[in-house]
């Protein structure tokens, strides 16, 4: 359940991006909601899947075709280097929450261990 889970949110992810991209918001908050997004979803799976890589690789995997066709477009300047960082911004979010979801495990984890031993 979780692989399909983490697949199809990528692909979800990755087509509210190119929406985004689409509709002619700024390129700013594109990758600020696309790293929110991200980061959310990645941090979800991450607790989840209590800690393990596979999900985060599959939402990765999951975002990646319509992340590809975007890097494809250039800005209003004729330059890839926006659609990229978008793409980026969508990696950065992901990588963020799962270290933020291990981290916040981890910490969970030392707190019973606390309180199991007070």
């Amino acid at each position: 359940m979780i692989w399909i889970s983490a697949l199809g949110g990528g692909f979800l992810l990755s087509f509210l991006g190119f929406g985004l991209l689409w509709s002619g918001i700024s390129w700013a908050i594109q990758m600020v909601l696309a790293l929110l997004f991200f980061t959310a979803v990645s941090y979800g799976l991450s607790r989840w899947s209590h800690g393990a890589i596979l999900p985060e690789v599959l939402l990765v995997i999951g975002a990646l075709p319509l992340g590809l066709l975007m890097m494809q477009f250039r800005d209003t300047n004729g330059s890839h280097l926006l659609p990229v960082l978008v793409v980026l911004s969508w990696l950065l979010g992901i990588a963020a929450g799962y270290f933020w979801g291990k981290w916040s495990r981890g910490a969970q984890t030392g707190v019973s261990q606390d309180n199991a031993s007070a």
